[in-house]
């Protein structure tokens, strides 16, 4: 009865604007993931939450209250980065190898995905024989030895996977406390001491403006502060996707072209770069532009994903020739002009409708499925050319429709987008 107290304690203040204590707010995430708090009173209090908000002391117990609801991993000398999602975003298949090949380890516990793309493990267990399942020992082990490790979360934080259910069901995902605390509290129960967040902003992002990306990202580095851990962030464009592969086998590939030399686009070039400069940058290691250039030109990032693949399991001497699909349609301009939108939401539910994402939680996803941009904003483009490719057999007109839409072409030169916008 404790927990069934306390939260009815809590559901009474907080709908008048009351503040909740640390002790309120520990006693109902553990009656929550215990199961004495029922569905119908979490959800009380979540959308007082919602429309009440909490201050920072209030997120912060939160926070520290779902990292502590399982087991949490420490990895005090290693680096990590999040990214609040977006589409084509395969940073963490390009810059993490390049930070470990630098000599800043990386300790990266990651997820599936659920909407238009896979997550990190999806991509990645796109390659032939790769496992994301490690044990503690085993993941341990692993970043000891090779430097570099990414796996599937387990039941790190299980209070905010709870929560985070009910949330998506009772419409009050987007309330700021509880977006803050559900990244940070999964992030802190990893355990790396050092942290850079990627936050994007755009229509395929859930950030849609610089200034509310920016208010998340001051609060995520606040908390992962507070919570002993030395981050920063920035802020990235998710008007356009990232590079021009959207869709897992895809984006392994294009990873694999930047990692060893290869052409790709300078979006994403630039940015893998970047991430991988802040995190030496955060680790303290000198020098970092210089040595980040060195991984790549002298092929030793390329090397270390490669040794990271075969330690899960994989077959590096697949990466040349991942399982995308052969069926290949191609979208031609519908007009001559300049690329003035290749709006990322519209490419992601493209990808989608192909196969290369989740429509419900537990769904499968075609690994060779997805779309490939040919084209970015600002590009001049004449008609009948190519501007994208589609990727698999399914709902091939829904998804070309679903790209042409996305497009929009200008008579008048358009000016490229940057792809950092902020930087905290």
């Amino acid at each position: 009865m404790r927990f069934r107290n306390a939260v009815l304690d809590a559901i009474e203040a907080k709908k008048y604007g009351g503040r909740l204590s640390e002790e309120v707010i520990r006693a109902v995430a553990t009656g929550y993931t215990g199961g004495e708090v029922p569905d119908y009173q979490m959800a009380s209090l979540l959308m007082a939450i919602f429309i009440r908000g909490m201050d920072y002391e209030e997120t912060l117990a939160l926070t520290r209250a779902m990292a502590d609801s399982g087991e949490r991993y420490s990895f005090p000398k290693c680096v990590d980065k999040h990214s609040t999602g977006g589409v084509g975003d395969k940073i963490s298949l390009t810059a993490l190898p390049v930070a470990a090949a630098c000599g800043a380890p990386v300790a990266k516990l990651s997820g599936r995905g659920l909407g238009p793309t896979g997550g990190t493990i999806d991509k990645l267990e796109s390659i032939p024989g790769f496992s994301a399942s490690l044990s503690e020992e085993g993941f341990r082990c692993q970043v000891e030895e090779i430097g570099l490790a990414i796996a599937e979360a387990g039941e790190l934080a299980p209070a905010d996977k709870e929560i985070y259910a009910l949330r998506d069901a009772t419409g009050t995902v987007d309330s700021l406390p509880l977006i803050g605390s559900s990244i940070v509290s999964k992030k802190a129960a990893t355990g790396a001491g050092y942290l850079l967040y990627d936050v994007k902003r755009g229509s395929g992002a859930f950030m849609k403006t610089v200034e509310d990306a920016r208010v998340l990202a001051e609060l995520l580095v606040r908390l992962s502060e507070d919570l002993g851990i030395k981050s920063s962030a920035l802020i990235t464009d998710m008007d356009n996707p990232l590079g021009s592969a959207v869709g897992n086998a895809l984006e392994v590939r294009e990873s694999v072209r930047f990692l060893s030399g290869g052409e790709v686009p300078e979006d994403l070039a630039h940015e893998a770069r970047y991430v991988a400069v802040r995190l030496l940058e955060l680790k303290g290691i000198p020098d970092p532009g210089s040595r980040v250039e060195d991984a790549l030109s002298s092929g030793a990032a390329y090397e270390k994903f490669k040794e990271f693949v075969r330690t899960q399991g994989g077959d590096p001497d697949t990466l040349d020739k991942l399982p995308v699909s052969s069926e290949v349609h191609e979208v031609p301009a519908p007009s001559d002009g300049y690329v003035a939108r290749f709006g990322a939401l519209g490419v992601a539910r493209a990808a989608l409708a192909l196969g290369a994402g989740r429509e419900k939680k537990g769904g499968e996803v075609d690994p060779g499925a997805g779309v490939e941009a040919l084209v970015k904003r600002g590009d001049e483009v004449e008609e009948g050319e190519p501007v994208a490719r589609l990727y698999g057999g399914r709902n091939v007109e829904r998804a070309e429709a679903l790209v042409r839409e996305a497009l929009e072409i200008s008579p008048e030169p358009v000016k490229a987008a940057p792809g950092i916008l902020d930087s905290l």
